[in-house]
């Protein structure tokens, strides 16, 4: 939808939310407003402008800004295992019916980086490749830039992390990452209020600051699937 300054906007009405067995209902609006909310206090500017309106079309629901895709040249890339560009993180998939390895590969940019961080602090249950997009900044004059989009299903006090973005697994946080970190491990009260819950808000701090103590980038626990379905 458009807004009265001919600014295109996605428009997610909770009435349209997908019922799911392990999010409650009608929250997921409020999770993608709270994603660019972390966003914004870890610093990275990575989700795009978005807020919650009550009074949208069919109902309240979140609208976030569009972003033009630059589709010819993705992030994240699935294909057989000789076609992924070689000096990117890469992992196998499985087998083709021409017997043929299929694996995922994601670039080495640092602002995937930052958003692998992100997902992890968010504890993001579902960051596909398709949910990296790579298009102008609207605020900035219209440069490149790395968004990530579809972020409501995030912010639950179980471990959910599944992601295509583990390239960077086990390596040391750096000292800014680690300024991102202290951010949201001493957020203020009220950041994310009527957004998500108490109990969601405390462990949010509280993945932060495990991930200071551990000092590195988590990896797969090997408990639960680690991957989206499907990845891209």
């Amino acid at each position: 939808m458009r807004d009265a300054d001919d600014r295109s906007w996605v428009y997610k009405p909770i009435a349209h939310e997908r019922r799911l067995h392990d999010f409650p209902a009608g929250t997921l609006a409020r999770r993608e407003v709270a994603s660019y909310l972390l966003s914004y206090v870890m610093g990275i500017a990575l989700v795009p402008v978005t807020v919650f309106v009550e009074d949208g079309p069919r109902g309240a629901g979140s609208m976030q800004r569009w972003i033009d895709d630059d589709a010819e040249n993705p992030l994240v890339v699935a294909d057989v295992t000789e076609g992924l560009p070689p000096h990117w993180h890469g992992f196998l998939l499985g087998i083709d019916e021409d017997d043929r390895e299929i694996g995922l590969a994601h670039s080495p940019h640092p602002a995937l980086r930052a958003l692998a961080l992100f997902d992890a602090v968010a504890n993001n249950a579902d960051r596909k490749g398709g949910h990296v997009l790579v298009g102008p900044d609207p605020d900035l004059g219209g440069i490149p830039h790395v968004w990530a989009v579809d972020n409501g299903l995030a912010f639950h006090t179980a471990p959910k992390l599944r992601t295509v973005l583990w390239g960077w697994a086990g390596q040391s946080l750096e000292p800014v990452e680690e300024m991102m970190l202290d951010q949201v491990a001493t957020v203020p009260d009220g950041v994310f209020d009527g957004l998500i819950t108490v109990g969601e808000i405390e462990a949010l701090r509280q993945r932060a600051a495990d991930l200071l103590a551990f000092g590195a980038f988590p990896g797969p626990s090997g408990l639960r699937p680690s991957l989206p379905w499907p990845p891209v």
